[in-house]
């Protein structure tokens, strides 16, 4: 019988494949008129030009409007679908994902039961052909998405009969840097792609930094993990926001006691690192611009 957590997991995702074919017909279309006003938009610069500042304003208007069913009747039922499985419970990082399930997965990894797989693999497919056809980015579900591709690689990918992955057509691309000049000269090479940055924290050090840059046609969204899960968003021209979460993304075997209590004396060390590390890249990526 498959555990509770898991269950939940393979729920969501027939709530996804239910809802698919909504999505496709009315959302992929609105979306679409999304990303071209978000491009006529990006065009525009209003801060030099009143008439450029009257048209920014106007075509801004119509993306507030045209934005609003998605908020309505995906993004909100979606997030909302989440909290009720127990699978995200609310943080703005959305680690909670990884958090609430992977011990869970690791156990069923040690005590699946034959008849578990089919069932697994019926899902996985559902999964795979959803994130294939659906464009998360305009639905607001960037970082949803994008952590739900985690937890479910991490439970997949152990039921495949083939090496290859699974997930590559809309996986986010890593690449590894060894500095923080490094990334902002990969990043302004490849301004249109997805990319997952992994630096690490000090020479002969284990630990790195993750900068994810994921790019739509309105905005630049970066995350970057060490030890907790930080989020800098809406960077666009000259501000930005900075969220700090307080979910870390723990790999455990087990549910060790005395292992999450090593880890909470680490913390304190580890946030104070990471936000000088983001200080540095924020300020840099506004010197840039």
């Amino acid at each position: 019988m498959i555990p509770r957590k898991i269950q939940a997991l393979l729920d969501f995702i027939d709530y996804l494949d239910n809802n698919k074919k909504e999505y496709i017909e009315k959302y992929v279309p609105l979306g679409d008129e999304l990303k071209t006003l978000h491009n006529q938009r990006e065009k525009l610069n209003p801060k030099n030009n009143y008439a450029e500042k009257q048209e920014y304003a106007k075509i801004q208007t119509q993306i507030s409007e045209k934005s609003k069913p998605i908020t309505q009747n995906i993004y909100n039922p979606i997030t909302s679908k989440l909290r009720e499985l127990g699978i995200w419970s609310g943080d703005d990082t959305y680690s909670s994902i990884w958090n609430n399930s992977i011990s869970a997965i690791y156990d069923f990894k040690e005590n699946f039961q034959t008849e578990d797989v089919s069932q697994i693999k019926e899902s996985k497919l559902k999964y795979l052909c959803f994130r294939q056809e659906i464009r998360t980015d305009f639905l607001c579900l960037r970082f949803v998405f994008d952590n739900l591709d985690e937890i479910f690689k991490e439970l997949f990918d152990f039921f495949k009969d083939t090496n290859e992955n699974e997930f590559d057509s809309f996986e986010i691309n890593k690449i590894e840097v060894n500095s923080i000049g490094e990334l902002l000269k990969r990043f302004r090479e490849n301004p249109t792609e997805n990319i997952k940055f992994t630096m690490p924290m000090q020479p002969d050090s284990n630990k790195t930094i993750e900068k994810e840059v994921r790019n739509s046609t309105t905005k630049i969204n970066n995350e970057i993990i060490m030890g907790n899960k930080f989020q800098i968003g809406d960077i666009t021209k000259n501000s930005g926001q900075v969220f700090i979460g307080n979910e870390s993304k723990i790999n455990l075997n087990n549910t060790d006691d005395l292992t999450q209590k090593s880890f909470n004396w680490q913390r304190i060390g580890i946030i104070i690192a990471t936000v000088l590390a983001m200080a540095t890249i924020v300020l840099m990526i506004l010197f840039d611009n």
